[in-house]
């Protein structure tokens, strides 16, 4: 519990299971792509984490980077037929995105090198 000013604890509502797993689900929110347009763009669930983080054997970071924007761009839906067209799209914006896409999904920091980290430059 955090403490006041004057050194007595304050006490915070305790959460329902209910409110518990409404607070952790995954988020969305608009990403303007340069000026361009908008889309939206959701956080990455621990099972979507999950199934990309035991694909990234030997996946180089551009690779990476499209498959973050696969699993995070929810409106337009992208597929994996999308990857080609990603991989010959504007580094920086694929990367803005990409770290956009990371940092709704608290991927950011350490989190992120984590995520990374099994891939090869």
């Amino acid at each position: 519990m955090a403490k006041s000013a004057g050194g007595v604890r304050e006490s915070k509502p305790r959460l329902t299971k209910d409110q518990l797993l409404d607070a952790l689900k995954t988020r969305r929110e608009e990403y303007d792509l340069d000026g361009v347009g908008t889309i939206i763009i959701e956080s990455i669930s621990v099972d979507r984490f999950a199934a990309v983080q035991g694909d990234l054997g030997d996946m180089n970071t551009a690779d990476a980077l499209k498959r973050i924007c696969l699993l995070g761009v929810v409106e337009p839906a992208l597929s994996p037929e999308d990857l080609e067209a990603l991989g010959a799209s504007d580094v920086s914006a694929i990367n803005g995105l990409a770290n956009a896409i990371m940092r709704v999904s608290g991927l950011v920091g350490d989190g992120a090198s984590r995520f990374l980290g099994n891939t090869k430059n």
